[in-house]
């Protein structure tokens, strides 16, 4: 046992002094009735801003980000805004990025999950994502956003822009 955790610590050290980490804040529109299958009375949109903490070796790429402010708009309720308690719900992905130059591409698929027994979230997004290093530490991306279990009502309706800062 104490094996395997020195060669699972061997093999996270050495993964990160060649990777490169980054840490953004992005923000997620969706213009949809529904992203968990509930019916919601005139809910039109939401707005979501979080934090996200990348990993990238080579041409792969692993993260994981979560939520800190929602805003909903709905024709009932009007624009109503939300903080969300960090870590209560958590989006881990993973995918491919090639990079040309300062332009880089990305696909990835994640999972979408929330802790706690009210919250219903589970649901698989496949995003494809467009991105410029504005300089070496800074970059700034779009993504078009599906998922996968609702993909033809989805597709095109949820789009993120993150700022981020590499390591």
């Amino acid at each position: 046992m104490k094996a395997l955790v020195l060669l699972f610590s061997l093999f996270v050290v050495a993964s990160l002094c060649v990777a490169s980490l980054s840490l953004g804040i992005n923000n997620v529109t969706a213009r949809t009735k529904s992203l968990s299958g509930i019916p919601l009375s005139g809910f039109v949109g939401l707005n979501v801003t979080g934090i996200d903490a990348r990993c990238t070796f080579g041409p792969l790429v692993a993260g994981l980000s979560t939520p800190l402010f929602m805003l909903t708009l709905s024709e009932d309720t009007g624009v109503d805004t939300h903080f969300i308690f960090p870590g209560i719900g958590w989006y881990g992905y993973i995918g491919a990025r090639l990079s040309i130059g300062r332009v880089f591409f990305q696909v990835d698929i994640g999972r979408a999950i929330a802790l706690g027994h009210d919250l219903e979230l589970g649901f698989t997004p496949v995003r494809l994502e467009i991105g410029l290093m504005l300089n070496k530490h800074t970059d700034i991306e779009t993504s078009a956003v599906g998922i996968l279990e609702q993909l033809e009502e989805t597709l095109g309706r949820i789009l993120v822009v993150q700022l981020g800062y590499v390591f």
